[in-house]
């Protein structure tokens, strides 16, 4: 079977079914199980911050006072190295679980509980994982100063942005996270799955939206080495938690159920 074939054999009607199979599995997990999932998932994507980061340092190395978003179009590259490892290496994003654990929650009519549960469990072990890796890359001579450098140019600009601006910016990122996980359900061929990862985080990283697990892997190595506080990181990334559930939910997984629905 073709890469083509395998992309297109599913109807959305099929996604749904599928993503409800899936979902109940992660739905049913202990709570062990999913932290330490998410805590892998937060390191492993924590990688793909890093590579990006070389590439933005090292361009500024050179270019200092290029536009941000040059090197960010280049860093986004590297950037779904982390995504792959997470997603083929079967760890979990607190953002993948808009889509396919939210579908078998209304297909089944669980109750929200154990919706609940995964999201928040999720998010905190991806928290964790973020930040253990942090405390790595913190410290000293742990990083050369470009890199170091790169860390700091991304957290100041990021930092730098009014909130609401972060909470559009993070209803983007939920949208593609969510988007992705559907194509991703879609497909099965190892290839066509690389290609898809590939190109949802290229868009996050070069368009510099705020997915609030890959901002906690940037800010907390950056923030002491700008002006803003760990105060600031919170709220930023509080914000961005917020508008990457509502954007993921409410702008693609309530659509796709809706069309799925529609063909049944």
């Amino acid at each position: 079977m073709t890469v083509t074939e395998n992309v297109l054999q599913h109807e959305p009607v099929e996604i749904e079914e599928r993503a409800e199979g899936l979902g109940s599995a992660r739905l049913d997990r202990s709570l062990v199980n999913i932290l330490l999932t998410a805590v892998i998932g937060g390191g492993e994507v924590s990688i793909g911050v890093l590579a990006s980061m070389a590439v933005l340092g090292a361009i500024l190395e050179v270019a200092p006072d290029v536009n941000l978003y040059v090197p960010l179009a280049l860093a986004g590259l590297v950037f779904p190295i982390g995504f792959i490892f997470v997603i083929l290496g079967r760890s979990e994003l607190f953002t993948e679980n808009f889509l396919i654990p939210v579908v078998s929650t209304l297909r089944t009519e669980r109750g929200p509980a154990p919706l609940a549960k995964l999201w928040v469990v999720s998010c905190l072990g991806n928290m964790i994982g973020c930040g253990g890796i942090a405390a790595l890359l913190l410290v000293p001579e742990a990083l050369g100063e470009p890199i170091r450098q790169g860390y700091a140019a991304y957290t100041n600009y990021k930092l730098g942005l009014p909130l609401y601006a972060v909470f559009v910016s993070a209803l983007l990122a939920g949208g593609v996270m969510t988007t992705l996980t559907w194509a991703l359900v879609s497909v099965e061929h190892t290839v066509a799955r690389i290609l898809v990862i590939g190109a949802g985080g290229y868009v996050l990283m070069a368009a510099n939206l705020s997915h609030s697990i890959v901002s906690a892997s940037a800010l907390l190595v950056g923030f002491g080495s700008t002006p803003h506080s760990l105060t600031e990181v919170v709220d930023f990334l509080i914000v961005a938690i917020v508008g990457n559930l509502i954007g993921g939910v409410g702008f693609v997984t309530l659509f796709r159920f809706a069309q799925a629905r529609q063909q049944e």
